[in-house]
């Protein structure tokens, strides 16, 4: 389970991560609070999230 993931540290809102890789804005605010984890999103989520750290953070 990824962790350290620079999206999940406040770089970005909940709404900005909603809208990004489409899901809830509940379940993106969580995310952020570390409520859920990534591997509770589902696969193609996951995959958007991790794509979207690699496009801003590498």
């Amino acid at each position: 389970m990824e962790t350290d993931l620079n999206i999940l540290k406040g770089n970005l809102t909940a709404y900005q991560i909603s809208e990004a890789i489409g899901i809830p804005i509940e379940q993106a605010h969580d995310l952020l609070e570390q409520r859920i984890t990534i591997d509770s999103l589902d696969p193609v989520s996951q995959k958007n999230l991790k794509e979207l750290e690699k496009v801003l953070f590498d």
